[in-house]
């Protein structure tokens, strides 16, 4: 199975994973204007790949319809503008519902997250494996597991093995595992790790070979987080240790808070569409926010 060289090299940037906006007196029904109105600002900041119903998408409360729709309306606004990574769940038979929806809508890529059992890791991987075996034969679609799970390097090898596995997402929960992966399978895999602003420890992750990373700040601020990226092609790391010191107070904010929660804080501060979340994750505190409006202030951001 042959993917095309534009599909990995597009992989190879920051990944924003977008808020998913309910509407104000609804939030059970998603606002589509408001998601559309976050995707061109994404786009017209130079943003280039964008997930969608991903962890900071709210993922877990999002039931099959809406990731449809997530998908439809992203595709319909960014047209080429933007690579669209949308996500499936760790459930097989709602992954394979939108795996067949997805390549339908001829979705270049999708982020898999890995299934539980009981809610909780399971102790055999070679389930896990098997899940991503079984979706591998429902579609074409090239796939991106997401590593929650702390996977050793041997899982990573054999995860090798499904051809249609590209690209790794791994939130650096284990990194000498992820590391020691990258070591092993080399070019096997683009590379998608995490940056971690506080400490700053993302120009080491890009000399141990990790190629690219997520974002959720680039849902209000993408400039810091595409400077560092377009840094890391240049090897300039004491620029990229002086950015994540000047940002590192919004990453102590998140860190303290739900992920989604601060995102959607931090938007509704700038004018951006960032809105309440779903239970069972809990919207900002007022003190928080009040912490988060003046490093908003500090740190100068544009206000839209």
């Amino acid at each position: 199975m042959n993917f095309d060289k534009d599909l990995k090299e597009k992989l190879v940037n920051v990944h924003c994973y977008a808020v998913t906006p309910f509407m104000g007196k609804n939030e059970m029904e998603i606002d589509q204007d408001a998601f559309s109105s976050n995707l061109e600002f994404l786009i017209n900041n130079g943003v280039k790949v964008i997930a969608i119903g991903g962890g900071t998408g709210e993922i877990e409360a999002l039931n099959n319809s809406e990731m449809k729709l997530l998908l439809k309306t992203a595709l319909d606004i960014t047209k080429e503008r933007a690579l669209i990574v949308p996500s499936l769940p760790g459930n097989l038979s709602e992954a394979v519902d939108l795996l067949k929806y997805y390549e339908s809508m001829n979705a270049r890529i999708v982020m898999a997250a890995p299934p539980q059992l009981r809610w909780k890791i399971p102790e055999n991987l070679d389930g896990t494996f098997e899940y991503f075996r079984q979706l591998s034969l429902f579609s074409n679609i090239p796939l991106m597991p997401y590593n929650t799970q702390s996977w050793p390097c041997e899982f990573f090898e054999k995860l090798a093995e499904i051809k249609s596995i590209i690209s790794i997402k791994d939130p650096c929960l284990n990194p000498h595992e992820f590391f020691k992966a990258i070591q092993a399978l080399k070019n096997r895999f683009i590379w998608i790790g995490n940056k971690r602003h506080d400490p700053g420890l993302v120009h080491l992750r890009y000399q141990m070979g990790m190629q690219a990373f997520t974002s959720g700040q680039s849902n209000f601020w993408p400039e810091p987080e595409l400077e560092i990226h377009r840094l890391s092609l240049k090897k300039n790391w004491s620029k990229i240790i002086e950015i994540q010191q000047e940002i590192a107070p919004l990453e102590k904010l998140r860190l303290m808070n739900d992920d989604a929660a601060m995102v959607k804080t931090a938007m509704d501060i700038l004018g951006l569409n960032g809105g309440k979340v779903r239970a069972p994750r809990l919207n900002l505190k007022q003190e928080d926010k009040e912490n988060l409006n003046e490093v908003i202030k500090k740190l100068k951001i544009r206000v839209i």
